[in-house]
């Protein structure tokens, strides 16, 4: 046997040995991993189920709240009100109101007001109800149990009489100078959640279906009731168990949803659940042999052209040990032709540098952007400013800085959500970004606080830029006839400037802006 060939056969048992090893290793490793993946991603959907619930009940919820203040004129529009206006033209304008906002969220069914006088008003879409003329809303669960709580009264699950669907009701109570005017309540349909539930499963066969606390189903498929019989004698508290049944082995995940007081059971074949394991068995097998196959393939082209490849691969060595890809590819792609054994060398070599580059780029924009702003974040903005402060000292520049913070956007979020608290946040930074100049840096503090540095302008301008800023934020038009401003301060350079000195004499300025009425510039006094 001449030594080529003894080169050959070890090269190959070199490259086989170590990739049989590691599939073995990798099959192991990732089995248990996969299994633990497959609970994880259970437990992740159960969470997800009952976070949809939540905030199906939050959305209900805060129409009753918003209710209650418009019932109580926190906004302000029945002048007769704010003068001692009657209950009537109170309920008149909620109920005016309730049309609109029984619309807005599909798992409401209808929101009703039961006064203490035993009156009952539905929304304008709630539609006929069918209800007694002596019907009493003030004897019913959902008025009693908002009376006896503090905030609020969340009803069991239970099936309407009606449609025969489980609904369950969200209940609060409203008091006007200590004295219970009535009860505001939702009736919301959870079977708009059955589709949600039926995007989710594990495998062919799993699913998911919410029971009630005396194990009866309230929200699942036929199917889901036969998997329901074979545990009907179970005890559910447990976390996880599992059951053989005619289809095979299947494993019942018990997770508790603590609002509705009511169970959410997601089932899972074992078949299904170890699907994963079986396939990752084949892949493996799949790519050991194909790597034999490979490996053949490739020790055998090589052997009749050893030389010259042990040449050009060299050259390949020696081009990636120096560190410049980019330097190396014209030299690559002239001493390895189309059809050379060695292209798909070059062509990884190509596919590494521009990805490096790609990945440079992108992690460059990240580390630097605010996502929801997509302005500079906190650490690029005080960046900008240390370099500024070292340039004017280096080269007697002039600077100005601002620090603008947008006037009561607590009391914003709070009455309109953190969606809308987003969306001034989002369209107030393009206004910004579009009044000044690219070469001024724009980027967000923290919070409803943002940093403007202006390179190269004197404090008198940078004061014109905040004014202009001020009033383009103010004429700002909002929804609900919202009103945004701005309050900000404005410093230039000093000579024995810190980060901290300038980031605390602008503050300052801006504080004093907020107490002197808001919605004003404060700047500093040369």
């Amino acid at each position: 046997m001449n030594l080529k060939k003894n080169i050959y056969l070890v090269n190959f048992f070199t490259a086989i040995i170590p990739i049989l090893i590691i599939s073995m290793a990798t099959y192991f490793i990732f089995s248990e991993e996969l299994e633990e993946l497959e609970e994880e991603k259970i437990e992740f959907i159960s969470r997800t189920i009952e976070k949809y619930l939540d905030e199906k009940i939050s959305n209900s919820l805060e129409m009753l709240i918003y209710l209650e203040e418009v019932y109580k004129n926190e906004d302000n529009y029945l002048e007769a009100i704010r003068n001692g206006g009657s209950d009537k033209e109170r309920t008149d304008h909620m109920l005016h109101h309730m049309g609109k906002l029984s619309t807005l969220e599909n798992t409401v069914k209808f929101i009703a007001y039961g006064t203490a006088e035993k009156q009952i008003f539905f929304d304008k879409n709630a539609g006929d109800q069918n209800l007694p003329s002596d019907y009493d809303p003030t004897t019913r669960t959902w008025y009693i149990g908002a009376l006896n709580s503090e905030d609020y009264y969340l009803s069991e699950i239970f099936i309407h009489v009606g449609t025969k669907e489980p609904v369950v009701t969200i209940s609060k109570k409203i008091e006007v100078n200590g004295r219970v005017e009535g009860v505001l309540t939702a009736l919301l349909d959870l079977s708009v959640i059955s589709k949600t539930l039926s995007e989710y499963k594990i495998g062919e066969k799993g699913s998911f279906f919410v029971l009630d606390k005396n194990n009866r189903m309230l929200i699942g498929s036929d199917k889901d009731k036969e998997k329901l019989s074979y545990i009907a004698d179970m005890d559910l508290n447990i976390h996880e168990f599992k059951k053989n049944t005619p289809e095979g082995k299947v494993i019942y995940h018990i997770y508790k949803l603590k609002k509705l007081d009511a169970v959410l059971v997601g089932v899972v074949f074992e078949k299904d659940l170890n699907a994963p394991l079986y396939r990752l068995k084949d892949v493996v097998f799949m790519i050991l042999v194909i790597v034999i196959l490979i490996i053949s393939t490739i020790l055998f082209i090589f052997g009749k052209f050893f030389d010259r490849s042990l040449d050009r691969l060299s050259c390949i060595v020696n081009s990636i040990s120096s560190g410049d890809y980019t330097k190396n590819i014209d030299k690559l792609t002239e001493m390895i032709g189309e059809k050379s054994e060695l292209k798909i060398i070059k062509d990884a070599i190509k596919n590494m540098n521009y990805e490096i580059v790609k990945r440079e780029t992108e992690l460059k924009y990240i580390s630097k952007t605010d996502p929801l702003t997509k302005i500079y974040n906190r650490r690029a903005i005080i960046s900008f400013i240390e370099v500024e402060i070292q340039r004017s000292k280096n080269f007697k520049s002039e600077y100005t800085l601002i620090m603008l913070d947008l006037d009561k956007f607590k009391r914003l979020n709070d009455k309109f959500g953190h969606l809308f608290g987003d969306e001034v946040l989002r369209e107030v930074c393009k206004i910004i970004s579009y009044n000044i100049k690219d070469t001024d840096k724009f980027g967000r503090y923290g919070g409803e606080e943002f940093l403007i540095l202006l390179p190269d302008t004197v404090l008198s301008e940078g004061i014109i830029i905040a004014q202009r800023l001020r009033k383009k934020i103010e004429e700002m038009k909002w929804k609900n006839d919202v009103v945004v401003t701005a309050s900000m301060g404005v410093i230039r350079n000093m000579k024995a400037d810190t980060l901290d000195l300038t980031l605390e004499r602008v503050d300052n300025l801006l504080y004093k802006a907020k107490n002197n009425g808001r919605n004003r510039v404060e700047y500093q006094k040369i």
